[in-house]
């Protein structure tokens, strides 16, 4: 007889939905478990979308890798009949370090054939979705609670207390498990349990300082369907990360550090004035100003957080946390949605090694994805320096390292970021760039900047001292040491006498 095991997934995500997948599928094998999933969510479903409501849910363009398509590609048919053609392929990388100084990078020269695409988020859960609505829709082992919202874990009891959002009932509902995924993003719910339950557990949630928008253009004339570009300067004091989008579009993202004063310009709400702005400064091609002066002023500024965790299993709780629950992360490496994906293959094969038995399948998945996790989010945010001159000189490094690589591989090793996409395992390449010295040094930079904006915008160093110059710092520090060295010299010739 098969045991039973009741496991609520809270976050239809790109995690949360492919766990679903794998566990209604091991449903198929004649395993020793019968899983009884519930799969609950504040959104839409938006695998029940036709193309226009779908195109409406639009929400940001990402990388879908290696890490990412292997774990989609472990479910027959998953990619070939839902997944393939959602996206673009990448066919090169534009770098722009200055208005005159610009570079390619061809995708055939660094990526693996087949092995790298942009899409949109919600594509990707539409996909996934339908995928479990076609196969396991009138399945008796799999509830769907959309528009219910996670309020709380009851961690000894074994309860998730949740409430429904769309009014059709009137009190909260309880939802008995045995195991429960936290895949609810970086305001997990899941996670809050973590930490009222664990005395040893670490967490911290904080920004990547930085905030921006983004606008989406036709694709010019002379740029090529595929093409992935990153402008520093695209606007001044704004870089731009710039993916393809279906439809012949681009989204053009731009973001500057939220120690740089914003130009009035930008925080207009007049597009006509933003559009000027964008006419006067824009250079990495051609552009509809109106049209991006629209957009730009009829959306709120975004930011983005990054988060921490030490571990991502509680067998008190008998929960996991995966993707952004346990590591969101900035975008500059694209690996987010990836890492997510990669999370749930990982549990599935974790189920597969121990036969199903949670308690060493829980302790196993930190001991596996606790370092990738942590990678990512370092990487992302390490590889990147929040010091523009600094930025410059790591592309510069980046390509010199690539041409070096390219006529001497048997000397030069190839730049560990560019094997992520192929495959190379995040915690890999951050073992590869820390010996590498990259890692050390913008991690001093980015946290001492973000540390000094924080203490000066909340009145901790002040800026009148600083106007003294070095005289002022020479009589304010080196007299007291000064004296403190005379006073002791005073002593050791006293007890000479």
């Amino acid at each position: 007889m098969q045991a039973r095991k009741n496991v609520v997934i809270v976050g239809a995500g790109p995690a949360g939905l492919l766990a679903t997948i794998f566990l209604l599928r091991r449903n198929l094998n004649e395993s020793g478990t019968k899983y009884h999933v519930t799969l609950l969510d504040p959104g839409e479903d938006y695998g029940k979308m036709d193309a226009d409501g779908l195109n409406r849910a639009r929400s940001w363009m990402i990388g879908l890798s290696c890490h990412g398509l292997s774990a989609i590609r472990e479910v027959p048919d998953l990619y070939e009949k839902y997944i393939h053609g959602l996206g673009i392929d990448i066919v090169k990388a534009r770098i722009g370090l200055t208005k005159s100084i610009k570079f390619e990078i061809h995708a055939k020269d660094i990526l693996i054939e087949d092995s790298s695409f942009t899409v949109d988020r919600n594509y990707i859960c539409a996909a996934l979705s339908r995928y479990i609505n076609d196969n396991f829709g009138d399945d008796e082992n799999y509830v769907s609670r959309y528009q219910h919202r996670a309020l709380y874990v009851d961690g000894e009891n074994k309860y998730l207390i949740t409430r429904p959002q769309d009014g059709s009932a009137n009190e909260d509902l309880s939802i008995q498990y045995d195991a429960v995924l936290g895949c609810d993003g970086i305001r997990s719910v899941v996670r809050n349990a973590f930490i009222n339950g664990h005395r040893d557990f670490e967490f911290d949630l904080k920004g990547t300082f930085g905030y921006g928008k983004s606008v989406h253009v036709k694709l010019p004339d002379d740029v090529d369907e595929g093409t992935f570009m990153f402008i520093n300067d695209a606007l001044p004091g704004w870089g731009s990360f710039i993916l393809p989008e279906t439809g012949r579009q681009l989204n053009v993202a731009l973001g500057t550090t939220v120690n740089k004063k914003c130009p009035p310009e930008l925080e207009s709400s007049d597009p006509k004035v933003v559009a000027q702005y964008f006419r006067t400064h824009w250079h990495a091609f051609d552009i509809d100003a109106d049209d991006a002066g629209r957009q730009w002023v009829n959306q709120s500024w975004n930011s983005i957080s990054m988060v921490h965790c030490n571990f991502y299993h509680s067998l008190k709780l008998s929960a996991l946390l995966l993707g952004d629950a346990a590591h969101a992360t900035s975008p500059q490496i694209g690996q987010g949605m990836n890492t997510a994906l990669a999370d749930a293959s990982a549990l599935n094969a974790l189920l597969d090694e121990h036969k199903d038995n949670w308690e060493a399948v829980l302790p196993k998945f930190s001991e596996l994805r606790v370092k990738e996790g942590n990678a990512l989010t370092d990487l992302s945010f390490y590889t990147f320096s929040l010091n523009s001159a600094t930025q410059i000189k790591l592309l510069i490094n980046a390509q010199i390292r690539q041409k070096l690589n390219k006529y001497f591989p048997w000397l030069v090793a190839p730049d560990p970021m560019n094997e992520i996409p192929k495959g190379m395992k995040l915690s890999e390449a951050y073992n590869r760039m820390s010996k590498l010295g990259a890692i050390k040094y913008v991690r001093k930079e980015n946290d001492d900047i973000m540390r000094e904006h924080f203490e000066k915008c909340v009145g901790m160093v002040t800026e009148d001292k600083a106007k003294h110059g070095i005289m002022y710092k020479c009589l304010m520090y080196g007299l007291p040491v000064v004296a403190a060295s005379a006073v002791i010299f005073a002593r050791g010739s006293s007890k000479d006498l």
